[in-house]
């Protein structure tokens, strides 16, 4: 018997190797789909960043690095968990390089940053961007995988593809990840976990994707809160089945511990370091309107009629006013979609589910009070998902992800992104950015960054509404069929 063991214990690990491998590498179809999608990658993100959010994420790392935490020169302000994720990244990269040469200094950018407000002359390595991204490629990746297993459980292995490569091979979340280098990934492939969890009735798993998602940025607290109150519904209407109230009870509080557990990070280092409510605070409360949303299309009639990008003061009340309200707003559509849930079909529960998730995310788009164009990144694997139901949300997809890339690239050019590129090979001369930036954000070439944002802006929210839009009402979609029988 004891001469068995060993032969047994190898079993089991090759067992769960090859469970893991069918995890990670789930078609074998689609190898070539993932060695493009991470050479592209991988080539992009080490002479590219925005040097205004990457400087932040520096300082932050060496700061953690010396021993004063994240939070050390009140530079980084952001909730900790993305931290946490780089910073054994980072620990490697010391190893081979001083964190003091991670960074270097341009003069010549100062007088851009003065213009245009979002150059910081503080470059960094292509060592240090391709450390910081490698994390966000990996979520990238595992965004594909769950997409794809999601897809698979809910129609099929073909459609499952099809998915995989609309995200993997998707401009706009290369853009996002390895150009610009900004974390919201990591957000996204938790709060996509908790909704793959909450279909499988993996509730505590479901809370803590939630609460993990919420100590890397704010925004899945509202998928959180739209998973309770689906839970408590289901509970309010088996009250009168009194064999099933005691699992239907669990259901929500499974979900509340996973939620509070995934989250403690935060109240954690608040407790290690309470001027970190400081930074949360400053996250939550914004004295600026606009981007892809309601207030950016106000935003853009003002560029139009009177030449001039900021609100004016009664507008700008307005806007203050209605966002407030926000989160009352929410609720109220939360509470509205989980009745209309809960009086259709069992059958068509998990369907309602994903087109709950994805009405959340989209009102949150349209009426916070700033909607950067990354921020696009967070309905769009649930569009994808929305669009194995109805193909009209691939149209969706493909317009919101051109006008995220057209949106960023409007900001100060696509030579914005080089500096990198520039200051660690001489590829591109310094200086020729530098011009290439200013000359466009002061409109010296006949059209100006504020111009140049106007028509992503329009259609950006255009398309956002069509997919709030039942799909009867859908006017793209009626006039495609009316075109198609004519």
């Amino acid at each position: 018997m004891e001469g068995g063991r060993p032969g047994s214990e190898l079993s089991m690990s090759g067992n769960l190797l090859l469970r893991i491998k069918d995890v990670l590498y789930p078609d074998r179809k689609l190898l070539w789909v993932i060695i493009a999608g991470f050479a592209i990658r991988i080539a992009v993100a080490p002479w590219t960043s925005w040097t205004y959010d990457t400087y932040p994420f520096y300082q932050g790392i060496v700061d953690q690095l010396a021993g004063l935490g994240p939070y050390g020169h009140m530079v980084y302000s952001y909730p900790p968990a993305f931290n946490f994720i780089k910073y054994p990244f980072s620990i490697i990269l010391s190893l081979f390089s001083d964190p003091t040469q991670w960074v270097t200094f341009v003069p010549s950018m100062v007088e851009v940053g003065r213009v245009t407000n979002m150059v910081v002359p503080a470059v960094t390595s292509p060592g240090f961007n391709l450390t910081y991204k490698l994390p966000l490629i990996l979520a990238d990746y595992l965004c594909a995988v769950i997409l794809y297993q999601f897809v698979r459980k809910i129609r099929d292995e073909e459609s499952g593809r099809r998915v995989f490569i609309l995200w993997f091979l998707n401009p706009f979340v290369i853009f996002v990840s390895s150009i610009y280098g900004n974390f919201d990934v990591l957000a996204v492939f938790l709060t996509l976990l908790a909704l793959y969890a909450m279909y499988s009735h993996r509730y505590l798993s479901a809370g803590l994707a939630v609460g993990l998602g919420v100590a890397i940025k704010l925004y899945p607290l509202y998928l959180g809160l739209f998973c309770f109150a689906y839970l408590v519904g289901q509970l309010i209407i088996n009250l009168a089945s009194r064999d099933d109230l005691r699992d239907r009870l669990k259901s929500p509080i499974l979900f509340m511990i996973g939620a509070i557990g995934g989250a403690s990070s935060i109240v954690i280092s608040i407790f290690l370091n309470p001027s970190l409510m400081v930074f949360i605070n400053g996250r939550m409360s914004n004295n600026d309107m606009g981007g892809i949303n309601i207030w950016g299309l106000l935003r853009t009639g003002n560029v139009l009629l009177n030449e001039s990008s900021t609100l004016p003061q009664d507008e700008f009340a307005l806007v203050n006013t209605v966002t407030s309200y926000l989160m009352f707003l929410i609720l109220f559509l939360i509470l509205l979609r989980v009745f209309i849930m809960l009086r259709s079909s069992h059958e068509r529960h998990e369907e309602q589910m994903i087109f709950g998730s994805m009405s959340v995310f989209l009102v949150l788009l349209l009426f916070q009070p700033v909607t950067h164009a990354h921020y696009l990144l967070w309905a769009l694997p649930f569009l994808l998902l929305c669009s194995v139901y109805q193909h009209r949300f691939e149209h969706i997809v493909f317009a919101l992800s051109v006008v995220g890339v057209v949106f960023w690239i409007a900001l100060q050019s696509y030579m914005a992104f080089l500096y990198p590129l520039s200051v660690y090979t001489g590829a591109v001369p310094t200086d020729l950015i530098n011009q290439v930036v200013v000359d466009y954000y002061t409109g010296s070439g006949g059209i100006s960054a504020e111009g140049a944002r106007i028509i992503p802006t329009v259609i950006g929210v255009g398309a956002l509404m069509l997919a709030l839009l039942p799909e009867r009402l859908d006017p793209v979609k009626r006039l495609t069929t009316l075109l198609r029988r004519r």
